[in-house]
């Protein structure tokens, strides 16, 4: 159908974002390969994806252990996880997350485009500042930079690698011989001195997509500058057309056309026949889940700590800050901050344990959970894509590697007969895919 719009689902692949009792579950399920390997789940889900003609897939990146939510050190470094699913798939698109607090310019330009070229135009960058100063002084920091210094440096640092990456072609010479050129960027700026240029010639898409996660002012500035597709926070309706006019008004500020960066909210699906089996695979996992212990670890992942006696205590939400007064000092992404304090004040009474299950067991941090049937899914996702306030969804699953694959098996043929999903592979460049219909 000429000018039809689909939903755009992305799988975001960490299992940071799984229900904290996945691991026991999915052992007592028969689900998910051997987690000896930690890029295994990684090849299956993304395997998986591509069946179920997902968009691309995402990897964040865990650049240090102290203070990380994942204890155990996380995945495989994204960039080269992806160097090997690039070659295991044909059109899943590969964001790989990066920190532009920590690399340099040149060096991540050059290691995107490689996979830009491995993958055949697939590769994206989710480019975000970090926020730990024990990963900060790995990286050779005393200690992390301010919000917005960090966020004047991302957008430098983006600056940098898109002249990088622009600044390439290929040409037919009178022989009929493709050959590659690239030029200096003579770039001088308040964190950076790059001369270049780029030894990597430019793939079929040019250079990789940017994706950015902006839910503060200065995200949202650098978003509305760089991005090509917004990675947002929006658990109603409302937040997503909130953040829709704020993004665009920016856009517009920047001279870009509203509506033409796509943002799309993360989303945890529990899904089953019934309502009922959702609610059961839910509780099963919280059975796997002790509460007690992670309680105290609930808003670390903020820089916050709180006290409580019981875990089944009303949660003290007069012992942390008011998240205006903490938007440039947040330990942590902004957006997570706000949506889980906003969360626990629209449920007067949540307990210790709900909120513990809240910000961190139930997985994919403060985005919206949906908990109900495969159908009552689809009617869920077709309000939001029928609002137009958001360009897909960005799925964390609770249970890994099984949760993948039964979503392709139930959820996507219902979504492709409602008609709001494509029924057969994007080939196009990944660029191109969030570039519109």
């Amino acid at each position: 159908m000429a000018g039809q719009r689909y939903l755009h689902l992305n799988l975001v692949g960490n299992e940071i974002n799984n229900h904290q009792g996945a691991l026991a579950y999915e052992r007592d399920h028969g689900g998910g390969p051997d987690r000896q390997n930690a890029y295994l789940p990684i090849s299956e889900m993304g395997k998986a994806a591509e069946e179920g003609y997902f968009t691309a897939m995402f990897l964040g990146d865990i650049a240090g252990t102290a203070g990380s939510p994942a204890p155990d050190g996380g995945p495989p470094e994204p960039i080269t996880a992806f160097a090997a699913l690039a070659r295991e798939t044909s059109y899943l698109g590969l964001i790989a997350t990066a920190s532009c607090s920590f690399y340099d310019p040149y060096n991540l330009a050059r290691l995107l485009a490689s996979i830009d070229q491995i993958s055949d135009g697939r590769a994206g960058f989710n480019a975000v500042t970090s926020v730990s100063d024990e990963w900060a002084q790995n990286y050779s920091m005393e200690a992390h930079l301010d919000r917005i210094t960090r966020y004047k440096r991302a957008d430098e640092f983006l600056d940098i690698v898109t002249a990088l990456w622009e600044k390439r072609e290929v040409r037919i010479d009178a022989d009929q011989i493709k050959r590659f050129y690239s030029e200096q960027i003579n770039h001088r700026g308040d964190f950076f001195q790059v001369l270049g240029p780029l030894n990597v010639a430019p793939s079929p898409q040019g250079r990789p997509l940017i994706a950015q996660a902006g839910g503060s002012g200065p995200g949202i500035a650098v978003a509305a500058k760089h991005a090509e597709m917004v990675f947002t926070n929006a658990t109603t309706r409302q937040q997503a057309a909130d953040y829709r006019a704020e993004l665009d008004a920016a856009l517009v500020a920047r001279g870009r056309a509203a509506g033409s960066v796509p943002a799309i909210p993360g989303l945890v699906p529990y899904l089953g026949k019934t309502r009922a089996e959702a609610e059961e695979l839910m509780r099963a996992l919280d059975e796997n889940v002790p509460y007690e212990l992670y309680a105290p670890f609930a808003l670390v992942q903020f820089g916050l700590d709180f006290t409580f006696d019981s875990i089944d205590d009303p949660f003290p939400l007069d012992q942390i800050p008011h998240p205006e007064t903490v938007k440039d000092t947040i330990k942590s992404t902004y957006g997570n901050y706000l949506g889980l304090y906003n969360w626990i004040a629209e449920n007067p009474g949540a307990t210790v344990r709900d909120v513990t299950a809240q910000s961190l067991a139930r997985g994919g941090a403060q985005h919206r959970k949906f908990v109900g049937s495969y159908d009552e899914f689809v009617d869920d996702l077709a309000l939001w894509h029928a609002d137009g306030q958001i360009g897909g969804f960005n799925l964390m699953f609770p249970t890994n590697v099984i949760g993948v694959r039964d979503f392709v098996a139930e959820v996507v043929p219902r979504l492709i007969d409602r008609g709001i999903y494509r029924g057969k592979p994007d080939t196009r460049p990944l660029r191109e895919r969030f570039a519109g219909e």
